[in-house]
């Protein structure tokens, strides 16, 4: 499949998920709810930290091994184009590349360290509101000694 059939693809496919997706100025379906998925706030600690392992292994890596795999083929051109401006100009633009690719490795690993920050924070807040909630939990029917009273 070549470029322009795979945007088109992936183009028409955002176009139905967009479509599909939550509308403001509709009323909810008869029986309420959003009528759409779980009735969840959408916070889920785990999928958090899966997409931060990805983000920092997976992602990351196939990033920088793409950006060798690019590198390779460039040197192979300067060398190949060795006394020409077209050598010159390639040398600049691998350059560029480089710091891009570099900035783009660090923002990952930042987006993947925000991840786990904001799982932290979801995860606290969770705790707190539990807690804060222990004086309306019924008794276990234990007394203060641990034992089953009357």
């Amino acid at each position: 499949m070549g470029f322009d059939e795979e945007w088109a693809q992936l183009r028409s496919e955002a176009a139905a998920r967009q479509s599909s997706g939550t509308r403001l100025n509709q009323l909810a379906p008869a029986g309420g709810g959003g009528g759409g998925g779980e009735a969840d706030f959408g916070s889920d600690p785990k999928k958090k930290a899966t997409a931060a392992g990805k983000l920092d292994g997976e992602v990351r890596t196939q990033t920088v091994k793409a950006a060798d795999h690019a590198d390779e083929a460039t040197n192979a051109a300067v060398t190949t184009f060795s006394g020409w401006d077209t050598a010159a100009g390639l040398k600049k633009v691998q350059k560029t590349w480089e710091s891009q690719v570099k900035t783009l490795t660090g923002r990952l690993s930042t987006e993947a360290a925000n991840l786990r920050t904001t799982r932290g924070m979801f995860l606290n807040k969770d705790f707190e509101l539990y807690n804060d909630f222990a004086p309306l939990r019924k008794p276990s029917g234990l007394n203060a000694q641990g034992r089953g009273g009357q």
